[in-house]
């Protein structure tokens, strides 16, 4: 992937994953807001209409002190802001203030607030010489209530909100403020998350790129010599077979070759689109593996090696006869291919608790501790001089690795003492998921 579309998709990731967390921080802000106004509101609307039922039970009416001699400058001065925070204006049918005597000073500040009749039963929220706010709910006495003062008249019901709004107003602007700072907070989360999502992307990318360069690499090879062996042949067309028989195997082995990575790359392929049908199944170990491994016995003695399988404890497993024959076959081959003649290989198969191992130990060239950690990697190869003497393409233990995998296992190298290497894999006795289910599932 080159670096301008690198850079293309993770601007495009950047700009949705920034658009995501603003569109949840500005809604998260005015459900916010709107709430926390509504609480604040609410405790002074349930006062009014407590005033407003005790008003229309008849009760008398509160009376607050106009004078407080023993107030503390510190009240005195808090009284200066807010002189008052419950009051009530009683009208006439006219509209005339008639409690002007109970209002005292503040009738000079309320005078001009006029009476609408249409209010009656409602909230309001009105703004007194451009000072002081006071949320309002104006009341109609029924005449025949027993407090004569109020008997018939209209009640303007008044509670100062002041301190509520001025709390309002810290928590819009400590909210502002924390919101630019998520604001902030949200854009160095999309340029992480952006990174975070490119990086299995761009992995991923270079893996499949690498596969390809090696996949076309390997492939040539065997069609260059073919194709030269081929054109070779043509400019003799009146030599006899014995007299190109060495062109012709050369030719016929290349072709062989070719199959079988063929084989081994559309193996591959099909693990990594998960549509591999599998067969798990509850095998006899004992017999299974003596049924898998007595072929390759007369193949390592017509190579002048030995190969033993030591005997193995009856016990049952599940997994899939056809892959595991596999799994055996790659381990086997590989053992055969870098072990020197006169040289032993050894297999063995033992259940421990939950779990049984298959070992497969060879005294051949041994693998490098640092060469460990990548042999399972498609196309890596120890010695690439040597694994073309051996006919190698470096994908069989590849698919070692994902058989393993397919049945929840691992699969490691280790050193053979005094000299070579053991393969070792280690399986589930019954596979999460998969115990007990003898039909073909599609493998995950």
């Amino acid at each position: 992937m080159s670096n301008k579309v690198n850079r293309a998709q993770q601007w495009r990731l950047f700009i949705s994953n920034f658009i995501g967390f603003t569109v949840i921080f500005v809604l998260l802000g005015v459900i916010v807001f709107v709430l926390f106004k509504r609480a604040m509101l609410t405790s002074t609307d349930q006062a009014l209409r407590v005033e407003r039922t005790s008003r229309l039970s008849g009760a008398p009416v509160r009376r607050r002190p106009q004078h407080q001699p023993d107030m503390t400058p510190g009240q005195m001065q808090k009284a200066a802001i807010h002189p008052f925070m419950t009051t009530t204006l009683i009208y006439s049918d006219h509209g005339k203030i008639i409690n002007q005597a109970q209002l005292g000073s503040r009738y000079d500040m309320l005078k001009r607030i006029t009476l609408k009749r249409s209010q009656v039963g409602e909230l309001h929220t009105v703004r007194v010489n451009g000072k002081y706010s006071f949320r309002t709910l104006l009341v109609k006495v029924p005449k025949s209530n027993s407090d004569a003062t109020v008997a018939g008249k209209y009640l303007l019901i008044m509670e100062n909100i002041d301190p509520q709004k001025a709390a309002m107003a810290n928590f819009t602007r400590v909210l502002l403020i924390t919101m630019g700072v998520f604001w902030l907070l949200s854009i160095l989360m999309s340029i992480w998350m952006s990174r975070l999502t490119m990086r299995p992307i761009l992995r991923s990318w270079g893996r499949q790129t690498e596969f390809v360069g090696n996949a076309a690499h390997e492939l040539r090879t065997p069609l260059t010599i073919i194709q030269n062996k081929l054109e070779f042949l043509l400019t003799r067309p009146n030599d006899k077979i014995i007299d190109q028989a060495e062109s012709i195997a050369v030719a016929n082995s290349e072709s062989q070759r070719l199959q079988k990575l063929t084989q081994d790359l559309l193996a591959l392929a099909r693990s990594d689109s998960n549509t591999v049908q599998t067969n798990f199944e509850l095998t006899d170990m004992a017999k299974f593996m003596r049924q898998t491994v007595e072929p390759y016995v007369e193949i390592a003695a017509s190579q002048g090696k030995t190969l033993v399988l030591n005997p193995v404890t009856p016990f049952q497993a599940t997994l899939d006869q056809a892959l595991v024959h596999q799994l055996l076959n790659i381990l086997i081959d590989n053992a055969l291919k870098y072990s020197p003649q006169g040289r032993s290989i050894t297999l063995s198969a033992k259940l421990t608790g939950r779990k049984w191992q298959l070992v497969v130990a060879d005294q051949g060239i041994g693998v490098k501790r640092a060469d460990r950690q990548r042999i399972f990697d498609r196309f890596y190869r120890v010695d690439s001089s040597r694994s073309r003497q051996t006919g190698g393409n470096g994908l069989g233990l590849s698919i070692a690795h994902w058989i393993v995998n397919l049945h929840h296992g691992n699969i490691v190298v280790k050193g053979n003492q005094p000299q070579g290497s053991q393969f070792v894999a280690t399986l589930p006795v019954n596979p999460v998921g998969l115990a007990g289910h003898h039909d073909k599932t599609t493998a995950k």
